[in-house]
């Protein structure tokens, strides 16, 4: 009777300790996908770099992330991969602007091609990465030589 008793409660703490594992892992991110202020997709015809990174000609999906009261998080992941190409954590240099539209804004100079910033419809806000080809004296040309790409919004 001891034994069955012994048997019965190591399979529940068991049960219990799988149980409480899968909603641990499960629970964050739910949270996240359920917080995200921003979810959108754009393609992008020429190679871009974004900050250190490198994007390819191809469909990309976005997302905006609070991580705090002033602080957000910009994913930008592959969707041909699904991995993860750019991770902006800690985002605080958003501002307000009235946009009707969300746009990727292309910096070009020659064949380069730099993100300028990302404006978002409808969170009127606007994203700046720091100088897009590392040197304050191309603002001006970029100023003048810039491309808009669409950022189409996913469903939450």
């Amino acid at each position: 009777m001891n034994v069955n008793r012994v048997r019965t409660s190591a399979s529940l703490k068991l049960l219990l300790g799988v149980l409480m594992t899968v909603c641990f892992l499960v629970t964050p991110a739910h949270a996240q996908s359920r917080n995200t202020r921003f979810k959108g997709t754009f393609e992008l015809t020429h190679q871009v770099q974004w900050g250190k990174a490198t994007l390819r000609p191809g469909s990309y999906s976005l997302a905006v992330v609070p991580m705090g009261i002033t602080s957000e998080t910009i994913t930008v992941r592959d969707t041909s991969t699904g991995k993860i190409v750019v991770a902006e954590l800690g985002v605080d240099d958003f501002y307000s602007a009235a946009n009707d539209d969300s746009q990727l804004i292309i910096a070009v100079r020659g064949n380069q091609r730099a993100v300028a910033s990302l404006q978002l419809a409808g969170m009127g806000q606007v994203y700046h990465p720091a100088h897009p080809f590392g040197t304050s004296e191309s603002e001006a040309e970029e100023a003048r030589n810039t491309e808009a790409i669409s950022v189409e919004t996913a469903q939450k």
